[in-house]
């Protein structure tokens, strides 16, 4: 599944990057929708297309915060297909609270339980996958070739949105530590500390979820000269008293990390 998400990655990356997470949240769920609008009107060939645009979707969705999923099998039980079909449903509104809570105007709660995204996300696509085995579908196979199909041509076919997934930053350190990060756009040299930090939308959402997330921290490549500060800074970027930056070096590059401490 790990070689899995990485192909649809580069596939997303070649039709221009992610959709921003509440977009994308909106895209499952209107293709939820119309793998219920192919059952109802028995329409094979629309079901087998809507599955994989929501299998893909959601493997997009935990991408985007840095999730590896598990790999799913379609169960050989006797559900009828409504049943999987409203379990699709049902999971695809749990995807839809975090996400909401997470991006969203809804609060995230403190008692918000850490591997909640990742649970739905593979709930989804097992019931995906027993949708596509209850219609002797592989999908498996059927993903490889629209991968394959999508990364030969529509180069840039989406509009570029900024993601914390693909910033150079984290492209660049997670090439040198695994982990699951996320990473900031770029500095400018001798920018003040404080400045990036205004424009730099990414880190606020990273403060909000890094917990319940379980996301191991916030990359920023360092300029040269390097970010400018009179004090600290962790004062300069606002982090709250639980986060920490620390600095390292990889190769020819230096990168601030923002963790939370401990």
């Amino acid at each position: 599944m790990k070689e899995l998400q990485r192909r649809i990655d580069q596939m997303i990356i070649h039709l221009g990057g992610y959709w921003r997470p509440l977009s994308g949240l909106a895209r499952l769920l209107e293709e939820v929708g119309e793998v219920g609008g192919a059952l109802y009107a028995n329409d094979q060939s629309a079901l087998r297309e809507e599955l994989m645009d929501v299998f893909v979707i959601s493997t997009c969705l935990a991408n985007q915060y840095a999730i590896t999923l598990q790999r799913q099998e379609a169960r050989n039980g006797q559900e009828a297909q409504d049943k999987t079909y409203y379990r699709l449903v049902r999971e695809s509104g749990e995807v839809g609270r975090i996400l909401n809570a997470y991006e969203g105007d809804k609060k995230l709660k403190a008692s918000a339980t850490p591997g909640s995204l990742q649970r739905h996300i593979e709930a989804v696509q097992r019931a995906v996958l027993d949708l596509a085995s209850q219609n002797d579908f592989d999908l498996y196979a059927a993903i490889v070739s629209l991968i394959e199909d999508k990364s030969s041509r529509d180069f840039g076919r989406f509009d570029h949105t900024p993601d914390p997934i693909t910033e150079a930053s984290v492209r660049a350190y997670v090439a040198y530590v695994e982990g699951r990060y996320w990473g900031g756009v770029a500095a400018k040299p001798f920018e003040e500390a404080s400045r990036y930090r205004e424009r730099e939308g990414h880190l606020t959402r990273f403060l909000k979820i890094a917990e319940v997330e379980g996301l191991d921290g916030f990359v920023i490549r360092q300029p040269e000269p390097p970010l400018q500060t009179n004090g600290s800074l962790t004062a300069a970027f606002q982090l709250p008293d639980s986060f920490v930056v620390e600095t390292e070096r990889h190769g020819a590059d230096s990168f601030l990390i923002v963790r939370k401490q401990g």
